[in-house]
C-alpha cells in the first residue's frame, strides 16, 4: 500500500510538469520544514483503553516536506498542487491511580495531496505575498505507538483541509525562495473501532516549510 500511493504522488506530479512543458507558464519546485502536530479529542480517546485513567496531551514535532506544481491563473488568482510526506501524531502523558505516569507518543506518517487555490496579495519584481486554502487528501503509510504497530487501528484515508499564507523572494531567471505556513485539520476521523460515547481524533497541525522554485515549460510567445 505504501508504495502505491509514493507511486501515485510521483506519477501525479510528473503527469503535471508534463502538462507544464505544453501549456507554459507553470511554476513547480521542492519545499521541506516542520510540522507542529496534534489531535482534537485525543485525551478521551487515549484515556478509554485504561480504567481510571487521565491523559494531558502536547505537540509532536515532526517532518513536513515534498514537490509542488502550480499555475497563476492571472496576476492574482492561482493555484498549487503539493505531494508531501507528513508526519502527524501526538505526545501524551498517561496518570493511572496508584500505578503513576507513563508516556507516550503516537506516530502517524501520511502522504499527504493539498490541492490549494492561491491569492496573490502582492506580486513585484522582488516579492511575492499569497494566501492559500484548499482540502487535503491523505494517506496513512504507518502508525505506531511508540514502536509498537497499530496500523490496523488507524483510517488508512483521511479528507481534510488547509489555510495558510506563504512569501517569495524572486530571483533572476523566474526562480524564487518561498516560506510558507499553514493550518491543516483532518475532517475525517483518525481511529477505527472508536468505543461509544468517544468522538474520534482528528489531526491537528501546524506546518512551516521552505522551498525553491523555478519556472516550467515554456512561456507563451
Amino acid at each position: 500500500m505504501k508504495r502505491i500511493f509514493v507511486t501515485l504522488s510521483a506519477v501525479a506530479l510528473v503527469a503535471l510538469a508534463a502538462q507544464a512543458q505544453a501549456a507554459g507558464g507553470m511554476y513547480g519546485g521542492v519545499k521541506a520544514g516542520a510540522n507542529f502536530a496534534n489531535m482534537s479529542n485525543a485525551e478521551d480517546f487515549i484515556a478509554s483503553g485504561t480504567s481510571g485513567a487521565s491523559v494531558s496531551t502536547s505537540m509532536r514535532t515532526g517532518f513536513m516536506g515534498g514537490l509542488f506544481v502550480g499555475k497563476d491563473v492571472n496576476e492574482k488568482m492561482g493555484f498549487r498542487v503539493e505531494g508531501l510526506w507528513v508526519q502527524k501524531g501526538v505526545k501524551a502523558d498517561i496518570t493511572v491511580p496508584s500505578l503513576g505516569t507513563a508516556s507516550t507518543t503516537t506516530k502517524l506518517d501520511y502522504i499527504e495531496f493539498p490541492i490549494l487555490f492561491v491569492y496573490n496579495l502582492s506580486n513585484t519584481e522582488k516579492m511575492g505575498f499569497n494566501v492559500f486554502a484548499g482540502p487535503t487528501l491523505g494517506f496513512n503509510i504507518t502508525a505506531k505507538a511508540e514502536d509498537t504497530d497499530i496500523k490496523d487501528n488507524i483510517e488508512s484515508f483521511e479528507f481534510g483541509g488547509a489555510i495558510g499564507a506563504g512569501v517569495a523572494k524572486k530571483m533572476a531567471g523566474g526562480k524564487a525562495i518561498t516560506l510558507d505556513a499553514r493550518y491543516s485539520m483532518g475532517g475525517t476521523g483518525v481511529g477505527k473501532d472508536v468505543p461509544s460515547g468517544v468522538d474520534n481524533p482528528k489531526n491537528r497541525g501546524i506546518g512551516v516549510m521552505v522551498g525553491y522554485q523555478m519556472p516550467l515549460g515554456h512561456s507563451a510567445q
